[in-house]
């Protein structure tokens, strides 16, 4: 194992996963791993000692382990991939075109295309929502679809739809100016609305996702294995599971730790089932989708967050599922000036899901406190969290 591990490729960020390199050593380690006796969960077990050093390695693995749930499906399967775009046209080109190009809309197309070669029965496409992106970020992506001509991919525009009164939106949603705004959540929930209303062929899975690489597409199989199988109605991708493979940036690291100890404590029963939310790769077969989606009002980042507590509310059935993450933090539309929704305003946000879902008493002293500070009071306690905070955690 040690020869297979040292011939990955080094990972420092997304873009290192889906190379020239790293597609060869794909190849590499399924060969290796068609001759070994250990199933995939035995080798990722005995790779997880060797650390970082294997992070490319079973990086492959999480793949390999999806193709083989894709290749042995034997039933007729679409799935969707929902990815909304705002301020995405660097990681929508190539390396070469940009700094921070990830080639992520032609991979994933590729990717869905990919499967259908090794199973006719599964069935791919995705659909974009510009989210009122000022770079035109659909336009692109109108641009790469075109080279693909013949297939169901789409782009929807959220503006447009807007200014139509399309009967697919939200309720009440407003423009980027509006106090019912999206950000990026009323645009994947208009993608998901667009979704449920496409005639498919057989199984229908709806896979909420980020429009980077940093959860790779060739894992989707992951998701699709436990609903196909009859064991779940939806399920969540975790980078905080025991066979998880993360590398997540220092500082996202940091903040997101104290925001996941809130959400735990404001959503009790969702933290008793899930470890990870705030990380598009989630998959619900159709009918859930449908029966939760009424009851979803966050169109901010935390929708997500309220779709996972939708499922708890409704008894829908959820697990959680290790994946491979591989950070883009360098090139991320949500750090530094480019921020446009803080924690602070996200936090707000889960209050009001604990409310709506009555899954707290509103006379907690934690909600009463974060909802009455600043956001200049919050950056001052978000990556050094003061003792009176923690203990009411």
């Amino acid at each position: 194992m040690k020869s297979i591990i040292n011939q990955g490729p080094i990972i420092a960020e997304a873009y290192d996963a889906n190379t020239e390199t790293a597609h060869i050593y794909y190849n590499t380690v399924k060969t290796w791993v068609g001759k070994q006796a250990e199933s995939i969960k035995e080798l990722d077990e005995k790779a997880q000692s060797y650390g970082n050093e294997a992070l490319a390695f079973r990086t492959m693995l999480k793949f390999l382990e999806s193709e083989k749930v894709i290749s042995s499906l034997n039933e007729e399967v679409t799935l969707t991939l929902i990815n909304p775009v705002y301020k995405e046209t660097g990681r929508m080109q190539r390396r070469e075109e940009h700094p921070h190009g990830e080639n992520a809309l032609r991979t994933k197309i590729d990717t869905l295309q990919y499967f259908t070669s090794i199973n006719p029965l599964f069935k791919g496409r995705i659909f974009v929502v510009d989210d009122g992106c000022p770079d035109s970020s659909g336009k692109m992506a109108e641009n790469i679809m075109s080279e693909y001509p013949g297939t169901p991919h789409k782009v929807f525009f959220l503006a447009n739809a807007i200014d139509e009164n399309d009967a697919d939106l939200p309720i009440g949603i407003t423009h980027k100016s509006g106090s019912n705004r999206s950000v990026k959540g009323g645009a994947a929930l208009f993608g998901m609305r667009k979704a449920l209303q496409t005639p498919t062929n057989g199984m229908h899975i709806i896979v909420d996702n980020d429009a980077d690489l940093s959860i790779h597409p060739m894992q989707l199989g992951l998701l699709v294995e436990d609903i196909v199988n009859g064991n779940t109605k939806a399920v969540a991708g975790s980078r905080r599971e025991n066979d998880s493979v993360s590398l997540i940036g220092g500082s996202r690291d940091l903040r997101g730790n104290l925001f996941i100890r809130i959400w735990q404590h404001f959503l009790p029963q969702l933290a008793e089932n899930i470890t990870d939310t705030n990380r598009a790769f989630k998959a619900f077969e159709s009918t859930a989708l449908e029966t939760i989606l009424p009851a979803i009002k966050i169109y901010t980042f935390p929708y997500q967050i309220e779709l996972l507590q939708a499922c708890i509310s409704m008894n829908i059935p959820l697990i959680k599922k290790g994946i491979a993450y591989l950070d883009s933090e360098a090139a991320s539309t949500q750090s530094g000036d480019n921020i446009t929704e803080t924690y602070l305003n996200q936090i707000n946000q889960i209050i009001d899901i604990a409310k709506r879902y009555n899954t707290i008493p509103v006379t907690d002293p934690l909600m009463k406190y974060l909802s009455s500070i600043s956001e200049e009071e919050w950056r001052s306690i978000e990556t050094n969290p003061p003792k009176n905070i923690l203990d009411l955690l």
